[in-house]
């Protein structure tokens, strides 16, 4: 169903309007031939993104777009799961072949799509589908009973990942089956780039990103349940899924996207990893400490509170996010540093290489070479006895020392 109701999230959840579902309603004819993704590219063949019709025991009424979380698990939004204004899963589901070409007819359903069906659809708990507008927590994983391809992203997004990503206006990537406006679909999938604008852990809606879109480029009704992800040198890393807008199609320059963060829901996350056979994802290490230590950082950190099982091992990360330690116990030491300040976070690591970090909150500390001292003192006490005073390093250096060693102007130690 497409709605244009729009609803002002302030305060704790967002500070630009965001609201309409991105729901998009079966053809009952032959689509148009206009891209979903305004302003963006054709994404035919992209293996990340999957086409997903909701059977409501009747016809086939809405679609929405899901992201290949593994191979048998597919992330969309819950809106996408429920029936309308109630909190009971849809009758049954369709789903393409990823980045396939997507027909769905609301009489007739589905034109060729894949052969695998859902067996579960995972929800945050509480979650009631209620409004056309976005609800919180809405955000779901299907589960498969084979699989439907490979995996679309390399891992998905660490809180540590999203404060920094926010804080440089880092591009996500979007793609999806989505809409340029009412009843304007083609079967085929568009993709487009887009800057983070925000990230909330803290919202009414649950823990939600936006991205930033214009007239000549964003997402539209349709595109429920699309993925979000950003690419770098290790993959494309998951966000999470889109799940709402807060204008019509197009329509209107410098509004956003609202989108759910899947690291955020990581109980819901591990219940369809364990379900599906595939290894859970470990939660942030805690406890972390820095110690300077000469030209070096000890890092030091407790286990995750999670999932500590799963552990294959740990990544020290510096605030540009490079990996700059990595150990399977729970110290690190960062070796050959340069005078300066260094702060670091810890990021657990499955098998899969899935695991949490959190945003830097251990306190900074500091590499600094020895000076030179200034030359020590003698004082005459009233017994007649002479002492030697002098300054030492500490609070002035990283320099571990062990002792102190004081000569005479030939060079003899005293």
């Amino acid at each position: 169903m497409v709605t244009s109701r729009i609803r002002t999230l302030t305060g704790s959840a967002l500070t630009t309007a965001v609201a309409s579902l991105l729901l998009a309603p079966a053809a009952a004819a032959q689509p148009l031939a206009t891209p979903r993704v305004y302003g963006g590219t054709p994404a035919n063949g992209n293996p990340a993104i999957v086409s997903i019709a909701a059977f409501d025991g009747t016809s086939w009424p809405t679609g929405c777009t899901g992201g290949m979380f593994r191979g048998r698990l597919v992330l969309t939004a819950s809106h996408c799961t429920t029936g309308h204004e109630s909190g009971a899963g849809v009758s049954g589901f369709a789903l393409f072949n990823p980045g396939a070409t997507a027909l769905t007819y609301s009489n007739t359903g589905p034109q060729n799509p894949a052969p695998v069906t859902v067996i579960n659809a995972f929800r945050p708990a509480g979650y009631v589908n209620t409004t056309n507008q976005v609800q919180p927590d809405d955000i779901s994983i299907l589960q498969l009973d084979r699989d439907l391809g490979a995996p679309g992203f390399s891992r998905l997004a660490t809180h540590f990942d999203m404060d920094r990503w926010r804080a440089a206006g880092t591009t996500v990537q979007h793609a999806g089956y989505g809409l340029t406006g009412v009843d304007q679909r083609t079967s085929n999938p568009f993709a487009t780039s887009l800057p983070l604008v925000s990230f909330n852990e803290g919202s009414s809606l649950g823990p939600v990103f936006a991205t930033g879109q214009s007239a000549a480029t964003g997402i539209c009704p349709g595109d429920s349940g699309s993925p979000a992800w950003v690419a770098d040198a290790t993959g494309n890393i998951l966000i999470g899924e889109m799940a709402g807008g807060n204008a019509p199609c197009g329509k209107v320059t410098n509004y956003s996207n609202l989108g759910l963060f899947a690291m955020g829901y990581l109980e819901m996350v591990n219940n369809a990893l364990r379900a599906a056979g595939y290894p859970t994802i470990p939660s942030a290490p805690q406890g972390i400490t820095l110690t300077a230590r000469n030209r070096s950082v000890v890092v030091e950190w407790q286990p995750p509170a999670i999932s500590p099982e799963t552990v294959v091992g740990y990544d020290v990360l510096d605030a540009t996010g490079q990996v700059v330690c990595q150990t399977v116990t729970t110290t690190c030491t960062v070796l050959d540093l340069a005078d300066g300040t260094y702060a670091y976070t810890v990021r657990s690591r499955n098998a899969e290489n899935e695991g949490v970090a959190m945003p830097i909150s251990a306190a900074p500390v500091v590499v600094a070479a020895p000076t030179q001292l200034p030359a020590p003192k003698l004082v005459k006490a009233a017994n007649g006895k002479t002492s030697i005073v002098f300054q030492t390093l500490a609070g002035t250096s990283s320099a571990v020392v062990t002792s102190y060693t004081v000569r005479d102007n030939k060079n003899k130690v005293l």
